[in-house]
């Protein structure tokens, strides 16, 4: 190897880390803002994940697209990559200090200005993600294409098949980013933290390669001739770049299923979403690696792929019946990526003349079809069983497999097949949406964008999203119910006023906490409720639900609790914060200061609030009642600190007041009385006797906050409060 050839060899080495860096950074990136803009996105995770992931692949696309037209001309990619880089670094960097700057007031206060101009917040929320991501994406998506053209023309490759290389790379970087990100920079150090070390990646990359450009001087740049910078108008497409889009449709819309998948399998926990992000990257990456041992075969690939994919409804229910580890499931479930990641490659490949140009336009098609994936199974195939989004995936890539190995070129025929198969994907689709829900044994299931609801027939359990969340009743049935019925007499008994006009439960589900409030004479309850699919369930099931949907009392709001508080200066004299599984991804937004800040400006005079606020570990416990107690002068808890009762007025809850306030009249009052006589003759504890001891101060000095969602992470704060040697030692010397 001469000199030359051994300085290129170090180049090339140099950009194969600045794209891995350059991975690491943009999938850092791709969590936190799904996570910070969440809090203004109306806190869904369907929706705020569609509008993020969405929005990323639109940049991603439009940079790709934007370098293909001018890297020919660019005289140095390779110092251009470097500035691309460094670019990203001011960016991204700017973009940390306004998603942890205090905004709120501002935000919202656009928010109501578009409600009153009639424009729907989820169009909202897009523009202004467009808004705040557009230019780090973008810069994004041009340093693949960049990073081509400088191995192709600076460095002298000719081997088409390292350019899926250089997305292999990226794309390990990408698993290292979403790991790193999810399981370790989040929990452990919050949102800023992490969104600093991905720009000091682009920092760190951008100084690289603009060092490396520099060792290469202008002499052995290879400028373009004239006939290579000729390029193609943007309909005149390749057969590789229309499969590219369609691929691209197809493998984003299995990603969305997949997500669903697994929630119902492990629980909508924020490991449940890092791991399908880790696996979808992974096994992509893998994929692109080993393209160039089946070049040749791309037919049989689709058709693999395929078939895994058609298998995948049954994998899920061996997952559900035998429980399967949550990384066993993500390496079974995530097989048919290895052809996707497989497909890309050799396409991608066999696309590019002139790298630079044509992996910019081929990567912009595939992302095309990726955001229209994206935006077909989140909002149509989210609607209809998740069992056939699989089965039209499957039977769409069987189909592409005998038109590949047909086809030579693009033509109308070529054209026509994705056509019949998004004609037969709406007939199928129009047919599920009239159905509404499906039946499996016991379980009728109600499949909706907002999440699905499970109801089991035999005992009355409503699962969500596969988390256990309340159970119908059967009129009586819900009296005495920790979760639901307790938490609205909690509230009433706790409240030393006796005139309780209004009230408020952030996340009504099937209604119990709201109809039980309803039963106090001349209370007026308002319940937001986020997940639309819900509503199915009440229409259904009036008597279950105990008529909560159209009880005059109830008026149920359906949208997210925290941005409704935030948009309505309406107060209340009792807020209560209906159950959500602390390690359900997304419950730090109700727990969080912030939120609990927004809360205060709610209550009325002697206003109380009611949290739930105990499963699991007790440090999740002690880190919600620290939260609570750094906003609220008193706080109180109940049922063995299941409960977290606050208010800036005293509380009492002694038994001398407790006797008081039973022997008023009313329906609710009824039913706690009867509740009480209950208890006391299965030996049981009254209310009085309810109220927990007083709670020693934490022996850390951790809260909840937006930038730092720490107790939904389990492992995170058993590590952090309760193996942290300052603390350890702190105990050790009481």
């Amino acid at each position: 190897m001469n000199r030359m050839e051994i300085k290129e060899s170090r180049l090339l080495t140099i950009t194969f880390a600045a794209l891995f860096l350059s991975g690491i950074a943009g999938v850092i990136n791709q969590v936190v803002w799904q996570r910070a803009l969440r809090i203004f996105l109306g806190g869904s995770e369907t929706i705020s994940a569609m509008i993020v992931v969405l929005v990323f692949m639109l940049g991603l696309g439009l940079g790709a697209g934007l370098a293909a037209t001018k890297v020919a001309r660019i005289a140095n990619p390779l110092r251009s990559f470097g500035l691309v880089e460094l670019a990203l670094f001011a960016a991204n960097l700017v973009i940390a200090f306004v998603l942890t700057a205090d905004l709120s007031d501002s935000v919202y206060a656009a928010q109501k200005l578009a409600l009153s101009a009639g424009i729907p917040l989820r169009v909202v929320y897009a523009v202004a993600s467009l808004f705040i991501l557009l230019v780090p994406t973008v810069l994004m998506g041009a340093t693949l294409p960049l990073a081509s053209e400088a191995c192709q023309r600076q460095f002298g490759a000719t081997d088409r098949l390292l350019i899926p290389v250089l997305f292999f790379i990226n794309s390990v970087g990408a698993v290292v980013g979403a790991a790193g990100a999810s399981f370790y920079l989040l929990p452990f150090h919050g949102q800023f933290a992490s969104l600093v070390t991905a720009a000091s990646m682009n920092l760190f990359a951008g100084l690289v390669i603009i060092v490396a450009a520099r060792r290469i001087s202008n002499a052995t740049i290879v400028l373009p001739s004239e006939n290579a910078t000729v390029s193609r108008g943007l309909f005149n497409i390749r057969r590789e770049e229309f499969f590219g889009l369609v691929l691209g449709f197809l493998s984003l819309g299995f990603e969305m299923i997949l997500l669903r998948y697994m929630m119902l399998a492990h629980g909508p926990l924020p490991y449940t979403f890092a791991t399908t992000l880790c696996c979808f990257l992974l096994f992509w990456s893998i994929g692109v690696y080993i393209a160039r041992r089946f070049v040749d075969q791309p037919g049989h690939v689709f058709l693999v792929t395929a078939v895994l994919i058609a298998l995948t409804p049954v994998l899920f229910r061996v997952d559900r019946s035998f429980e399967l580890s949550l990384w066993i499931a993500g390496v079974l479930y995530f097989l048919p990526c290895l052809g996707f990641g497989i497909l890309y490659g050799i396409l991608v490949a066999r696309s590019a003349d002139r790298w630079g140009t044509d992996v910019g336009r081929f990567y912009a098609f595939n992302t095309a079809g990726s955001c229209a994936g994206i935006l077909f199974f989140t909002l149509v195939g989210y609607e209809i069983p998740v069992d056939h989004n699989a089965w039209l995936i499957g039977l769409s890539l069987a189909s592409l497999s005998l038109l590949f190995q047909k086809s030579k070129s693009t033509t109308w025929k070529t054209v026509m097949v994705p056509v019949g198969l998004a004609g037969l994907f709406a007939a199928i689709v129009s047919l599920d949406l009239k159905r509404a829900h499906t039946t499996h044994g016991n379980v009728l299931t109600y499949w909706g964008r907002d999440g699905v609801v499970e109801l089991d027939h035999e005992n009355g359990d409503v699962v969500i999203d596969g988390l256990w969340h309340s159970r119908l009743s059967d009129g009586s049935n819900h009296i005495g119910r920790k979760y639901s019925w307790m938490m609205a007499v909690a509230g009433i008994l706790a409240h030393q006023q006796d005139d309780i006009s209004n009230a408020l439960v952030v996340g009504n589900c099937i209604g119990m906490t709201a109809t039980t409030l309803s039963r106090l004479d001349g209370l007026q309850v308002d319940a937001y409720e986020i997940n639309q699919t819900i509503k199915r369930v009440l229409d259904d099931f009036p008597d279950e639900t105990l008529g909560v949907a159209n009880n005059p009392s109830v008026n149920i709001l359906w949208q997210d609790g925290r941005s409704g508080l935030a948009l309505s200066e309406k107060k209340y004299d009792l807020i209560i914060t209906a159950p959500l599984h602390l390690k359900q991804s997304g419950s730090s937004t109700l727990l969080s200061q912030e939120y609990l800040q927004l809360i205060k400006r709610r209550l009325n005079p002697g206003g109380v609030v009611v949290l739930y606020s105990y499963e699991g570990l007790p440090q999740q416990h002690q880190l919600i009642h620290q939260t609570v107690s750094h906003e609220f002068d008193h706080t109180a808890t109940w049922l063995n600190h299941l409960l977290t009762i606050a208010s800036d007025s005293p509380i009492d809850l002694s038994r001398k007041t407790m006797e008081a306030k039973l022997t008023r009249t009313g329906r609710l009052y009824d039913e706690i009385r009867i509740h009480q006589q209950q208890r006391i003759n299965d030996n049981l504890s009254d209310f009085a006797q309810m109220t927990d001891p007083h709670l020693e101060p934490a022996d850390f000095d951790y809260l909840i906050t937006d930038d730092h969602p720490l107790v939904e992470y389990r492992s995170a704060v058993a590590v952090l409060l309760d193996a942290n040697p300052d603390i350890v030692q702190r105990r050790q010397s009481k």
